[in-house]
């Protein structure tokens, strides 16, 4: 289980607890499909998925990823879940941006 927290400062947009809701599982959606991108199905025996949102003064953002293969693929698995780690922060900033313009 690997635990990533990246950091980035960006305006906030008004989030009430159903749009953390709402964000938190668009991004674990989002995560799994860019993992499934990078290893096919069939080689992952298990796969979850845990995002963490809390907003107090500052919104804190937490990914754990879980994953167990079934055969190697031949591809490092920490460079995978690396990539996963810049997909998530890079998604999840994407998204409060869009978010704030509306």
């Amino acid at each position: 289980m690997r635990n990533m927290n990246p950091v980035f400062e960006i305006g906030l947009p008004e989030l009430s607890e159903s749009d953390l809701e709402q964000l938190t599982e668009e991004c674990e959606a989002a995560i799994t499909q860019h993992i499934f991108d990078k290893i096919p199905k069939k080689s992952i025996s298990e796969l979850t998925v845990t995002c963490i949102l809390d907003l107090n003064e500052t919104l804190q953002f937490e990914v754990q990823l879980d994953l167990v293969q079934e055969y190697a693929i031949g591809h490092s698995l920490d460079d995978i879940l690396e990539g996963a780690n810049k997909f998530e922060a890079e998604w999840l900033e994407k998204r409060l941006v869009e978010m704030k313009a509306h």
